[in-house]
């Protein structure tokens, strides 16, 4: 996984570069933010900024997104099972999309995005400090993205888009003074809601 980690952000960071610089006299160039959502579990959600480059009918767009939360659980009938969670994840990625007006104003797109991914998820357990659990990973996700983006005028626009997400990670795990490593591989969905401002 190690070698893989090696050559895919070499690769995103080249495939970024080889479809912008090219077009650089002829592409839109843009800022976005989003607000993210992935299916299922607590660690729900996050932030990103990306650099929308839009030339012709297709769109490269590098991002870099993270989330930093925290949860708190507790089970008042058995104060030791309860607990706190925080998770951290840094993603960087490149999606590539193709567009199409579908109405004026309107603009649906489908592609697909590559990233590299680290995470890492704590559960501290304040009267039972033995269950400490800790999963740290870091690996690659791909997958196909579909999306519409409306526009308030030329210059900013309002997005939402889902994707359906291939994950395949390896780290080590900590739990009870146990420490396993694994590889591991996740299929998952999420959804973004973007603002995108061009110059």
């Amino acid at each position: 996984m190690k070698e893989t980690t090696k050559v895919l952000i070499p690769a995103v960071v080249a495939i970024t570069l080889a479809l912008a610089s090219p077009l650089a006299a002829a592409v839109d160039v843009g800022l976005g933010v989003d607000v993210n959502t992935n299916g299922g579990g607590e660690n729900n959600g996050g932030y990103g900024v990306s650099l929308p480059l839009r030339f012709g009918n297709f769109t490269v767009e590098p991002e870099l997104s993270f989330n930093n939360s925290k949860y708190e659980r507790t089970y008042p009938a058995s104060p030791t099972n309860s607990y706190t969670a925080e998770y951290k994840t840094l993603n960087l990625e490149t999606g590539v999309y193709w567009r199409q007006q579908v109405i004026p104003s309107v603009e649906t797109y489908i592609g697909g995005r590559v990233g590299y991914t680290k995470y890492d998820n704590t559960y501290t357990y304040p009267l039972n400090p033995g269950a400490y659990q800790r999963d740290s990973n870091s690996g690659f996700y791909l997958g196909p993205t579909v999306g519409a983006e409306y526009f308030f005028n030329k210059n900013f626009s309002l997005g939402l888009d889902v994707s359906l997400l291939y994950e395949s990670t390896s780290g080590e795990s900590i739990s009870g003074g146990n420490v396993v490593s694994s590889d591991n591989t996740n299929l998952s969905y999420q959804s973004r809601a973007r603002l995108r401002f061009y110059y």
